[in-house]
């Protein structure tokens, strides 16, 4: 879910998520317009204030299929059904 649309459904201003998240209105514009990406504090701070998570919100880095959380290949023989 984009932050935009996670904002819209929980009914709530841009004034009313950055007050919740103790930013400026024009910082969590930035943030919701892309023209920047918050911190993870922030990024929680945000979450929190639309109950959400900031996978949700952000998206999350996940590895891509025969790659392992730290970037290295994986054993193919590991991943053949």
């Amino acid at each position: 879910m984009q932050l935009r649309a996670a904002r819209e459904q929980s009914g709530k201003t841009q004034a009313q998520v950055a007050k919740e998240a103790a930013i400026s209105e024009l910082t969590y514009q930035r943030y919701e317009y892309d023209k920047r990406e918050p911190g993870v504090r922030t990024a929680l701070r945000i979450a929190r204030a639309l109950d959400s998570t900031v996978e949700e919100l952000f998206g999350a880095a996940t590895p891509a299929i025969g790659e392992t959380p730290g970037g290295n290949r994986a054993n193919q023989d590991n991943l053949q059904d």
